[in-house]
C-alpha cells in the first residue's frame, strides 16, 4: 500500500506536466494537488513621480521594475494597465507631461541588461508606443519636453550622452555638452521662464545651454568639484533663483547660476536626489536623500530630518490641486503621503504592487515573516497574516537591506550587508550578533550557518554568539548543509568565487564532487536559478523560471515534489516552508510578492478568499 505522503507526491508531480499557472491579477490559482495564492504585499521601488499640473489629482509614477502607475485621486489609490508592467527589464527613471496636451506623457527607460528606451503614451498611460531606441546597455534616464516656435522639442540624456529632437521625436541631433569622459546625463529640464534656455546636470558639474543644446557652459562656480547634480528646482517667479540637489548636500543659486552658495547644516552626508520649495512658504525648502526627508524653514540654512533615516527618497512632489499635499517616491516603501506638507508621512500605496521580496522565514509557531528589498536602502520587514494576507511592519527590524532571514523555533535571525541581526521574541527587538556582510543562512538541528563577506561562521545557541569556521575568509555566497537519512554523515558545503568548497573537519577545499550539490537534486532541471537546503533533513528547492517549474526534494526515493510555477519568468529570491504540509510553500520574488502554495490534500484551499489587488 502506497503511503500517504507517496500519493501526495504523485498528485504534485502530475502538476509539472500541466502548463504554468497565471497568477496576473493577485487572484488564487486552483492547480492539480492544491492552490497558489498571491500577497501582492503593496508598494514598489518608485524612481519617478510627476503630476499633471493642468488635470487635478493627476499623477504618474515610474518603478524600478517596468512599471507605470497613475492616479486619479491626488496619489491615494494607484492603477495599472491590464497585464501588469509595461515594461519588464527596464526601469523607469523618468516621466514628463507633455506641455501641449493633458493625457500625454514621456518616459525614460534604462534597461537593466537591455537599452534604453524613449516611449510616449497618449492615453494617460494606459498604452505606450516608442519613439527611440538606443543599443545595449544604453540609457535614456531623464528627458526634457519643450515648446518652441511651434515645434516640439525633446532632449533626452544618460550614460551615453545627450540627444535632441526639434521635430517631437522624428529625428535626432547628438548634443554634445563640455562633460568629462565617462560622465554621462543625470538631469535634464527647459527653464520655464527662461525660453528654449536647457539645463543638463552631468555626473560632474551642471551646464547651461542657450542655443538648444548646441553649445554649452558650465555653471559649477561655487560647487564641490565633480558634484553631480541630480535635480534643479525653479523658482515659479525668480529667473534667476534655482535650487540644486548634489551628491554633496544642496545649492543655490540667486543670480542665475553665475555663482551657487552651498548648504549643509543639519543634512545627512547622503546624496540628496531632489530638492524642492514649499509652494506655500518659499522660505521652507524640502530635500529628499538616501538618508531620508529632510526640512529647512530658513531658506536652507539649517534642516531637520522628518522622515525615518531609512527612508530613501527619489522624488517629491506638491499636488498643484492642493499645495498643502506632498507625495515622496521612495526606493522601498512605495509612494508617502502627506497632507499637511511632510511633517506626517502615511504610505499611500493601494493598487501600487511590486514589491521586491528578498526573504522569508516561517517560525515554529507560524508566524511569517517577510523582508522588502529595495536597491538604494532599506526595504524593511513584515509581520504577514497567511489568512488576510495583510502585513503589518516590523518597526524594530534592522534599518540596512535584509538580504536573509531564517527561524530558529521562535528566533528570527536576519541577515544584512552590516551583520547579523536577532529578535530572541515575536516582541523582542533586534539586536546584531555578528557584524560581517551576510548573504545567507543554514541551519541544522544544532546549528546556525551564515555565508559572509568573511568567509563561513556558525552559531550553536541559536544565533546569540557566533564563530569562524575554518580559515576561509573571501566572501560566501551560499552555504548548504544536510544529513544523510541513512548513515547519519553531515555535509557542510559552501559558493565561494564561482566554486564548490567542501568542509573536511578542519578547512574548505575541492574534491572530486566539486561542483554538484551537497546532495544533487534530480528531474533534469538542468542549471537552477535558485537553490537553497533546509534543516534537519537534506531537503531542497531548485527553481527553473525560464521553463515555470520547480523540484522540492525529499528524502527517500521518489518522494521528490514537482510543481509548476504559478507564473512563468519568477524571480525567486528565498523560500521557506513545505508543499507537503498545511502550512504551504512561500516563495519570495522579485516584483510579484510572496506566493503560497497550500496542497489541497493538507490543508485545501480555504485560504482563497484572499482578495486581488488594485490595478
Amino acid at each position: 500500500m502506497r503511503s500517504r505522503r507517496a500519493d501526495l507526491a504523485a498528485a504534485l508531480v502530475a502538476v509539472a506536466l500541466a502548463p504554468a499557472f497565471a497568477a496576473a491579477d493577485g487572484r488564487p490559482v486552483t492547480a492539480p494537488g492544491g492552490t497558489w495564492l498571491r500577497y501582492p504585499l503593496p508598494g514598489a521601488e518608485v524612481k519617478s513621480l510627476v503630476a499633471e499640473p493642468r488635470a487635478p489629482g493627476l499623477f504618474y509614477a515610474g518603478t524600478a521594475l517596468g512599471g507605470v502607475y497613475r492616479s486619479t485621486d491626488g496619489g491615494r489609490t494607484w492603477s495599472a494597465p491590464p497585464g501588469g508592467a509595461p515594461f519588464p527589464g527596464y526601469s523607469v527613471t523618468s516621466l514628463l507631461p507633455d506641455p501641449q496636451r493633458v493625457g500625454t506623457v514621456w518616459a525614460g527607460l534604462t534597461g537593466v541588461v537591455k537599452g534604453g528606451l524613449l516611449v510616449r503614451s497618449d492615453d494617460a498611460a494606459r498604452t505606450w508606443s516608442v519613439v527611440r531606441r538606443w543599443a545595449e546597455r544604453a540609457e535614456a534616464r531623464v528627458v526634457a519636453v519643450a515648446v518652441l516656435r511651434g515645434r516640439k522639442v525633446v532632449a533626452v540624456g544618460g550614460d551615453t550622452g545627450l540627444e535632441i529632437s526639434e521635430d517631437g521625436g522624428a529625428t535626432w541631433r547628438p548634443s554634445q555638452p563640455p562633460l568629462d569622459p565617462g560622465s554621462g546625463v543625470a538631469f535634464l529640464a527647459f527653464h520655464p521662464l527662461k525660453v528654449g534656455v536647457l539645463y543638463s546636470g552631468s555626473y560632474r558639474h551642471p551646464f547651461r545651454s542657450t542655443d538648444l543644446g548646441r553649445t554649452w557652459k558650465r555653471i559649477a562656480g561655487g560647487m564641490v568639484e565633480d558634484t553631480q547634480v541630480f535635480h534643479l528646482d525653479f523658482s515659479p517667479t525668480d529667473p534667476d533663483d534655482i535650487w540644486a540637489a548634489t551628491c554633496g548636500w544642496v545649492y543655490r543659486t540667486t543670480d542665475g547660476a553665475a555663482s551657487w552658495t552651498r548648504y549643509k547644516d543639519g543634512l545627512a552626508d547622503r546624496r540628496t536626489h531632489v530638492v524642492v520649495r514649499d509652494p506655500r512658504d518659499p522660505a521652507r525648502v524640502l530635500a529628499g536623500t538616501t538618508g531620508g526627508l529632510f526640512e529647512s524653514r530658513d531658506a536652507g540654512r539649517s534642516f531637520r530630518r522628518i522622515s525615518r533615516d531609512s527612508t530613501v527618497v527619489n522624488a517629491l512632489v506638491f499636488d498643484p490641486a492642493n499645495p498643502a499635499a506632498l507625495l515622496v517616491a521612495t526606493e522601498a516603501e512605495g509612494i508617502l503621503r502627506s497632507e499637511d506638507g511632510g511633517l506626517t508621512l502615511l504610505e499611500s500605496n493601494a493598487g501600487l504592487s511590486e514589491a521586491r521580496v528578498s526573504a522569508v522565514a516561517v517560525t515554529a509557531s507560524g508566524r511569517v515573516a517577510v523582508a522588502r528589498a529595495a536597491d538604494g536602502g532599506s526595504g524593511g520587514l513584515w509581520d504577514l497574516d497567511p489568512a488576510t494576507g495583510k502585513a503589518e511592519r516590523i518597526a524594530a527590524a534592522p534599518a540596512a537591506t535584509i538580504r536573509a532571514l531564517l527561524a530558529s523555533g521562535e528566533r528570527l535571525l536576519a541577515g544584512t550587508p552590516d551583520g547579523v541581526w536577532l529578535a530572541a521574541a515575536p516582541d523582542a527587538p533586534f539586536a546584531r550578533v555578528l557584524g560581517v556582510a551576510v548573504h545567507g543562512f543554514a541551519a541544522g538541528p544544532d546549528r546556525l550557518f551564515a555565508a559572509t563577506d568573511g568567509g563561513v561562521f556558525e552559531s550553536r545557541d541559536g544565533g546569540a554568539s557566533w564563530g569562524r569556521v575554518g580559515d576561509l575568509r573571501s566572501r560566501v555566497d551560499t552555504v548548504m548543509w544536510s544529513r544523510s537519512p541513512g548513515t547519519g554523515a553531515e555535509t557542510l558545503a559552501v559558493r565561494s568565487a564561482g566554486r564548490t568548497l567542501w568542509w573536511n573537519g578542519r578547512d574548505f577545499g575541492l574534491d572530486a564532487r566539486s561542483g554538484a550539490n551537497p546532495r544533487p537534486l534530480s528531474g533534469g532541471f538542468g542549471r537552477p536559478r535558485a537553490s537553497a537546503y533546509r534543516p534537519a533533513e537534506p531537503i531542497g528547492l531548485d527553481v527553473d523560471s525560464e521553463k515555470g517549474r520547480l523540484l522540492y526534494r525529499v528524502p527517500g526515493p521518489g518522494a521528490d515534489v514537482a510543481l509548476a510555477l504559478p507564473e512563468r519568468g519568477l524571480h525567486v529570491a528565498g523560500w521557506a516552508g513545505d508543499p507537503r504540509s498545511a502550512r504551504g510553500l512561500y516563495l519570495a520574488t522579485i516584483g510579484r510578492g510572496l506566493f503560497r502554495f497550500v496542497p489541497s490534500a493538507a490543508g485545501g484551499s480555504a485560504s482563497g478568499e484572499l482578495s486581488a489587488p488594485a490595478r
